[in-house]
């Protein structure tokens, strides 16, 4: 951290504290790449936008459970993905995670939008939910295995394994 720029855990005892505008600087830090990650789940960027509201939303009614050994961010990101995944669920949305990229109007489909990855990303909305969450966290948001195993709170020999399960799903859909 920069001089002067608090961390996370900082800014959650200040929330805790009753000083919301805390919480405000939280949402700045992380909005972005927990956008990315739900609109990478859900695969619509309106869908994407609400998970992301209703994460921080349940994140900050909760604050007062958070553990202070904890990390706010694998907290957050966990929130998000669950709240994409039930969403995914509920909402009967895996036909649109198996379209190939179409709406090249989202930002997520701006960075992925290179002609060559079409069919690897028309690839990865065929993997299952495990696959793909495993796989965007290992892949496009670079964590180590250990990272994804507490995001998904999950042992990290799964985490292995779903990743393993995706790559060779990958492989034959490419082939």
């Amino acid at each position: 951290m920069g001089t002067g720029q608090k961390s996370d855990q900082e800014l959650v005892v200040e929330c805790q504290n009753g000083n919301n505008g805390a919480y405000d600087i939280l949402v700045s830090r992380y909005e972005l790449i927990m956008y990315r990650t739900a609109l990478a789940i859900v695969n619509d960027p309106d869908v994407a936008k609400d998970v992301t509201q209703n994460g921080f939303i349940k994140t900050w009614e909760k604050l007062h459970t958070f553990r202070s050994g904890s990390r706010f961010y694998s907290w957050l990101y966990r929130v998000i993905i669950n709240e994409a995944l039930n969403q995914v669920r509920n909402v009967r949305r895996m036909e649109s995670l198996k379209q190939d990229s179409q709406d090249d109007q989202t930002p997520y489909h701006h960075m992925v939008n290179a002609e060559d990855n079409r069919e690897l990303y028309s690839a990865i909305a065929r993997l299952n939910e495990d696959q793909k969450v495993v796989l965007l966290l290992r892949h496009f948001e670079d964590h180590s295995y250990r990272e994804i195993a507490d995001i998904l709170q999950i042992d990290e020999k799964t985490v292995k394994s779903r990743l393993f399960s995706a790559r060779m799903k990958l492989r034959d859909l490419l082939r």
